[in-house]
């Protein structure tokens, strides 16, 4: 019995002294979004995206101030409301759509990285409390040289 408590207090002496020198690192994600070209593109995309639809909203509201008719002004608000939504559920699949192409991105150089500094892990920043390696600049160098 002493032999099996002795190898298991042995064993959580190992694993904690393991954790306590495990190597951190951290990327900084509000960072790279503004600093990575790609993801510059898909933000100018998403806001002209949003402001064709704010101008879509707009016009037919002018069209529905113009309207002579109640039937007339029914008729432009449904046909209005049905394209804004369309248009708004184009723009959520694309920014879904984006942000999971930008984060498999964002992962794969960061792995890239992990590997070559012989890191443990690499978190987002903002899951950091203090301390680890900042890995930013490094992920965001694979970034704009791997296409």
């Amino acid at each position: 019995m002493k032999k099996i408590l002795t190898s298991i207090i042995t064993a959580s002496v190992f694993c904690m002294a393991q954790a306590a020198f495990a190597q951190v690192g951290f990327v900084d994600y509000s960072y790279i979004s503004k600093n990575y070209p790609l993801a510059q593109k898909y933000s100018q995309t998403l806001r002209n995206k949003s402001q064709s639809i704010r101008t879509y909203a707009q016009q037919k509201d002018a069209q529905v101030a113009k309207a002579k008719t109640q039937a007339e002004k029914d008729r432009i608000r449904k046909e209005g409301i049905s394209q804004v939504q369309l248009k708004q559920k184009e723009y959520s699949s694309l920014r879904t759509r984006y942000e999971n192409e930008l984060n498999t991105k964002v992962q794969a150089a960061a792995e890239k990285v992990r590997v070559q500094k012989k890191l443990d892990m690499i978190i987002k920043k903002d899951a950091r409390v203090t301390g680890g390696v900042d890995c930013t600049s490094a992920v965001l160098t694979i970034l704009k040289t791997t296409k």
